[in-house]
């Protein structure tokens, strides 16, 4: 990885500051130079996201997979979905989220692409896992992400034709400065007649979207906030099952969304 032709803005350069949750001792997970996060922030820019290859040990990964089976089997074996810290602290999951060296990268990805200081925001978790009938209705959904930035990681990615890839178009949006702005794109987004045009061309059209065939053990990022970005099916025999780190809402002190419950 190189920085060359990268301009970095004037943000601070040290150590991240945790949020007191966080503040513990933190397991070490792979650090990367200022450089090489640059080079990461250029690939979200450029192709729409970067990856760092087995950044989870295959133990770690062993181990997960057995709390993703057990929890489909908890839900009777159909799509279900583990938000925040709590039920995966005990996971290798629970170790990503005290990472003085995933914070760091997630903090000055942010600074670098934005020219702000990192706001002082935990993470938002979730465990999502796609199984069964009710898997298949929750894919070829097109969103934006509440979040700046997202960091995904596949557990259990099936094989086959449908195997559940990410899907984007990257970066169609900057991040809004008003909540309302960001809701009206959400607006012209979610609704069936954007959802039917979007799923006809990812059909029809293909090369018009990124499409990342993802490795278990590896991690993503992309802009999720500024990215449409969806998961194709995958085999209703078969299990996909991902977790996603969003980090940063831009929009956290809105009055607007406060009002609306949001």
């Amino acid at each position: 990885m190189t920085s060359e032709g990268f301009a970095s803005p004037d943000v601070p350069r040290g150590g991240p500051v945790l949020p007191e949750a966080d503040r513990s001792q933190s397991p070490p997970y792979r650090e990367l130079t200022d450089t090489e996060i640059a080079s990461l922030v250029r690939d979200m820019e450029r192709v729409g996201y970067g990856v760092l290859h087995q950044y989870v040990a295959t133990e770690d990964l062993k181990v997960l997979r057995q709390f993703v089976r057990d929890a489909v089997s908890d839900a009777g074996n159909s799509y279900t979905v583990l938000s925040g810290l709590a039920p995966v602290a005990n996971t290798a999951l629970g170790k990503m989220a005290n990472s003085a060296a995933l914070w760091r990268i997630c903090t000055r990805a942010y600074e670098l692409a934005t020219a702000r200081r990192a706001p002082d925001q935990t993470y938002y978790q979730v465990l999502r896992c796609l199984t069964g009938d009710s898997g298949r209705k929750h894919s070829m959904v097109f969103h934006f992400d509440t979040y700046v930035l997202t960091l995904l990681l596949p557990v259990e990615v099936p094989s086959g034709n449908e195997n559940g890839e990410l899907i984007l178009l990257p970066n169609v949006r900057p991040i809004r400065r008003w909540y309302f702005s960001n809701l009206i794109d959400k607006v012209l987004l979610d609704n069936a007649l954007t959802q039917w045009i979007l799923r006809r061309m990812a059909k029809t059209n293909p090369r018009r979207f990124v499409k990342v065939a993802m490795t278990p053990g590896d991690l993503y990022f992309f802009w999720g906030y500024r990215s449409v970005h969806t998961n194709a099916p995958c085999d209703a025999d078969k299990v996909r099952a991902t977790a996603l780190f969003h980090y940063v809402d831009p929009h956290r002190e809105s009055r607007l969304k406060a009002i609306l419950g949001r």
